[in-house]
């Protein structure tokens, strides 16, 4: 790990770097480059016009931008300037995009120009990218237990929640990849996460920065042209989901699959029976991490220790992690239950939710946080994922409330009662299934549903399977025993919006 002696807070960890390490570029993409010293600069430029605009050290500014240069100038502005960064992923609209702008609380909301359209509700405080620059000023202070972003998650029996994490327990998360992937200065990064993601800011860019190496922004992923960008790049290591693993071991083979010059890639629900294979024929080493927003990673393999198949590593220093019953006592290894995880160290996790005393109370209740996953500890300590716990759902690396989906589903006038849960996916993770409840008198087109939902919902909460049926499965206080429709699972009555050909547009 590159030597850093400073206090843990990111902005200074940016001014040390354009210090040391002025003329060494620091991120690539097809739209050019930055050094470490340019990045910094056009970083107090930033945080100059958004002192113009009235920003002070504390105020949260959103930002819904893509991936690229634009966005990391903003985004390191923003810390800058001292003020709490707030990421929205660029597929909300709507009541989604409403909650997280107006219940962080933003002071300004700085929006990409062809995302304007879903903002104009917001137009007091909406700002091109292109006009935040002014004269550079210098760094705001700030402490290590002052907060520097929150990051809205996907809520489960609630609306979405912001996590908030201080500057020392962002560089926790970030630091932890130092050690989990065994970074130097030479290494490269590949990145294809979208840079309003905790993977792509603190797992790839701000670990990078702390460890002196390079990023590569990619466009977007291909299977097809994967390899042939790694290599352009130079890259060393990425990050993946389960689904990228797939895709890229369904290629062809080809006789310089291993010459790529990655040793290393982390992840989580990569196929568990084509990882020893997908190795061997790229030439490098698959990591699979456990963690959540909150905690960042919580469990990884020792570095450079192989991996024990099945597990998902053993907890970090800075964490405690154990697995409880439904009572939150400890339980023994080999039992399942919920696993919980606190801080070992002074701000080494998210410290509660952004105007949520209720949730944050609930979430870490007996000084424990519930992650809500289920698994257990094996004898030797290594952590097994075994299923959620919470009613929520993965689909193609985004996490997805069930609750946000029902409530969407339901603002449909001829839908009466709507439960949204997941079922397998052909490839990895999961796909949305609803079943839905027509009103008196109402009847339902899945079809013109969809398309309600295509205009409701960010793209990848729109379900892909819908079924009618007359009622949902209820216990005696009236919950929904969503289990029971998992078991059905997708019945001959269910309307595929795929196999229908609907396509869901791309923002």
């Amino acid at each position: 790990m590159t030597a850093y002696g400073g206090d843990w807070v990111a902005s200074a960890i940016l001014e040390d770097r354009a210090e040391r390490l002025g003329d060494r570029t620091f991120i690539t993409s097809s739209a050019g480059s930055l050094t470490y010293a340019e990045l910094a600069h056009e970083a107090a430029k930033v945080a100059g016009a958004l002192r113009a605009l009235g920003i002070q050290p504390g105020d949260r500014v959103a930002t819904m931008l893509p991936s690229g240069l634009d966005y990391l100038k903003v985004w390191w502005g923003i810390v800058w300037a001292g003020a709490v960064d707030v990421p929205v992923n660029t597929d909300f609209k709507g009541e989604f995009l409403e909650h997280i702008v107006a219940g962080s609380e933003a002071k300004a909301f700085i929006v990409a120009p062809h995302l304007h359209d879903r903002a104009q509700r917001f137009k007091a405080i909406l700002h091109d990218p292109a006009d935040l620059t002014a004269d550079p000023v210098a760094r705001v202070p700030r402490q290590e237990r002052d907060l520097l972003y929150i990051m809205y998650t996907s809520g489960t029996t609630g609306r979405a929640k912001g996590v908030m994490h201080v500057n020392r327990s962002a560089l926790w998360n970030a630091a932890s990849w130092i050690d989990i992937l065994g970074l130097t200065e030479r290494d490269v990064a590949y990145s294809m996460f979208p840079l309003f993601h905790v993977t792509a800011r603190s797992a790839v860019v701000t670990a990078t920065m702390w460890g002196g190496g390079r990023v590569h922004l990619a466009d977007a992923f291909s299977a097809s042209r994967f390899w042939d960008g790694v290599k352009a790049a130079a890259a060393t290591w990425f990050g993946y989901m389960g689904i990228v693993i797939h895709l890229l071991h369904a290629q062809p083979e080809r006789p310089d699959d291993a010459d790529n010059g990655v040793r290393i890639a982390f992840g989580a629900a990569a196929p568990p029976g084509i990882m020893d294979a997908f190795e061997h024929r790229f030439g490098m080493r698959l990591v699979e991490v456990y963690g959540s927003t909150e905690l960042g990673p919580a469990s990884a393999p020792e570095y450079p220790q192989p991996r024990k198949p099945g597990t998902m590593g053993k907890p970090l220093p800075h964490l405690l992690v154990e697995v409880h019953d439904e009572d939150d006592n400890p339980l023994p290894p080999g039992v399942d239950g919920e696993i919980v995880a606190r801080p070992a160290v002074p701000y080494g996790m998210a410290v509660g939710y952004w105007n949520e005393p209720r949730a944050t109370l609930d979430a870490f209740r007996n000084l424990w946080f519930h992650t809500g996953d289920g698994g257990h500890l094996d004898e030797e300590g290594y952590v097994v994922f075994t299923d959620r716990v919470k009613d929520s759902l993965r689909r193609r690396g985004e996490n997805i409330s069930s609750f946000e989906v029902e409530r969407g589903v339901q603002r449909h006038p001829d839908v009466l009662e709507c439960a949204a849960y997941a079922v397998p996916a052909e490839l990895s993770e999961d796909e949305v299934m609803i079943a839905v409840v027509a009103r008196e008198g109402r009847a339902i087109d899945p079809q013109a549903l969809i398309g309600f939902c295509i205009d409701e919902l960010p793209r990848f909460m729109v379900p892909r399977y819908v079924r009618l049926v007359d009622a949902l499965p209820k216990t005696p206080s009236q919950r929904i025993e969503k289990y029971r429709l998992r078991a059905d699972g997708i019945t001959p009555d269910t309307f595929d919006r795929e196999a229908a050909g609907l396509v869901v547009p791309r923002s």
